[in-house]
Order: C-alpha cells, then structure tokens, then sequence
C-alpha cells in the first residue's frame, strides 16, 4: 500500500493535472519504433499516438513479432530478429509488466515481477542497445529508450533489496516465496527496480547515441488493475484514462533531451525516490546490476552479454 504522502501526492496530480498528447509539429516520418506490451492499455495507445506521428514502422502493433519475456530464448530470438530485419531502430519503449497480489513463479524459475517487470525488461534493453546505437551513429541523431516505472516505486519495501534475508542475493531472496506478501508490496519493489536499472544502464550508455530515461505514467484506467479490488475501485474516480497514460509514455520516449538517466512524471523531469540517491541506495544499484548481469550469462548465455 502506498504511504500517506505517497497517496497524497498521488491524489494531487491525478486530479490537477492534464496528460497531453505530443503537439501536432512532431514528426516521425521514417522512423521505426519498438513498443512492448503493446496489445492492450497504455503501451496500445502509445503506439497508436506513435503512429499517428508518422512512423514508418511499429514492430508490435502494426508488425506483430511474437516476443515472451518469460522466455530467454524467445527475447534472444526477437532481439536477433532485430538486428538482422531491421535496417534502422530509433526508439525502444519498454512498456511490458505486470501485477499480482499472489506469488507466481515464472517458467524461468523466477518470481513472476521479477522475471517480466525487471528480468525480462534489463534483457531487452540490453539486446537493443546496439541496434539503437548503431541508428544513432547514421543519423547522427540519439536514438530513444524509455522504460516505464510508476510513481509506486516510492513506497516499495526497501528493507527486501537493502538487506535481502538469509545472507541470499537481491534476486535469490526475491524468489523466495517466504519474502512475498500477499499484496502489491512486489510490484512496487519491481517498479523500483526499474528505476534503479535504468540509472545503472544509462551510466554505461553515451547519450549522444542513445537517451535512455524512466517515468511514471499515473494511475491509469486499464484492465492493469483488474487483480487488484482496492485499485479497480479507486480508478472510478482518480484514474486518467488509457489514451491519457499513452500520453505519458510518447512524451518520455520522443521529447525531454536533457532526461539521460532521469525518471519522468507528469511529463517533466523529477526526483527519483529518496533511497536511489543515498549511499545504500548506490550500494544496492551496483549490487543489483552485477547479480543481473551474472544471471543472465548463466541463464541466457546465448544472449551474450558482456
């Protein structure tokens, strides 16, 4: 459950602020973009919105590959896919994720969160960043990658990532049923977890190829909610709809320049949960970054990471 302030603040800017779409000046004839969980909700709308503005290929909901993040083999695949079908890729939005109150265990072995909303999403970044930066390079123009968060990731419990029990790993004591409980406690945390990969992957990237940033898209109207009662209920009368939440995604993955490493909400720049910042904070950032990348030369070594 969010913290008093949190839900306070929540509150607020749902209720006075106005999503807005991209202004009708922005142009994206020729480019190709790439939108996860682009099937239903927010990241449908976003590739609508996307195309709207001119693109000359949306992979996923115009081109529909086939892609599960709860399948190394299959991220690999797309990702190769990419590389070899695609003559250019100028923005990545990486949208997938999901929520639920009971501990799910992915096929990977991993809890459902941590596989899908963090897992499955560092992979793909990872495998995309060529293909971006190889666009960047020709048109002498950063390419785009965008990872959604949620502004949930401030009232995640920290204590689970700082001092993970039983002396395990960040991501072992995760997939431990015992460090469950039975509410939205884990998708706030994997919602941080973005926030503290993307901070990591954008220290390693060089903005002038490839702008990297994280946001929040607000409570939004979906059928996102629809596991969580408490959450459906809410969105009757605080939620924007779906259309105003893809509003939130274009905006960070087209406009704001400056925002390399940054975390968006309500389409500007602003500040990152308290603990990212702190020393511990930086602790855990690195500690989480060495263990993913571990994993994923264990688990996807066809993936080649580096």
């Amino acid at each position: 459950m969010l913290k008093p302030w949190s839900f306070l603040a929540m509150v607020w800017y749902q209720l006075t602020f106005k999503p807005q779409p991209l202004s009708d000046d922005i142009r994206l004839d020729g480019l190709t973009a790439i939108v996860m969980g682009a099937n239903v909700g927010l990241g449908f709308e976003a590739a609508k919105e996307l195309a709207s503005h001119g693109l000359s290929r949306l992979i996923l909901a115009i081109l529909v590959w086939q892609l599960d993040q709860e399948s190394w083999a299959s991220m690999v695949a797309f990702a190769r896919r990419v590389s070899t079908e695609l003559d250019r890729l100028d923005i990545v939005l990486l949208n997938a994720g999901l929520k639920r109150l009971e501990f799910t265990r992915s096929p990977t072995g991993h809890e459902a969160h941590i596989q899908i909303n963090h897992l499955g999403t560092a992979l793909l970044s990872l495998l995309l960043v060529e293909p971006l930066r190889l666009t960047a390079q020709q048109t002498v123009k950063p390419s785009r990658m965008t990872i959604t968060a949620s502004s949930v990731a401030f009232a995640a419990p920290v204590q689970d990532i700082l001092k993970p029990k039983g002396g395990k790993g960040i991501i072992p004591w995760l997939d431990d049923p015992a460090s469950f409980n039975p509410d939205d406690s884990r998708y706030c945390l994997s919602k941080l977890l973005d926030v503290f990969w993307t901070r990591a992957l954008a220290a390693r990237l060089d903005p002038t190829d490839i702008i990297l940033n994280t946001l929040n898209p607000g409570y939004c109207k979906s059928a996102f909610h629809r596991v969580d009662v408490t959450a459906e209920w809410a969105s009757s009368f605080l939620a924007w709809t779906s259309a105003e939440g893809g509003y939130h995604l274009t905006d960070a993955v087209v406009r704001h320049p400056d925002s390399h490493g940054e975390y968006l909400s309500e389409q500007r720049i602003r500040p990152v949960p308290s603990i990212v910042l702190s020393a511990k904070g930086n602790a855990t950032q690195k500690r989480l970054w060495d263990e993913t990348i571990a994993l994923f030369k264990a688990e996807c070594p066809d993936a080649d990471i580096e």
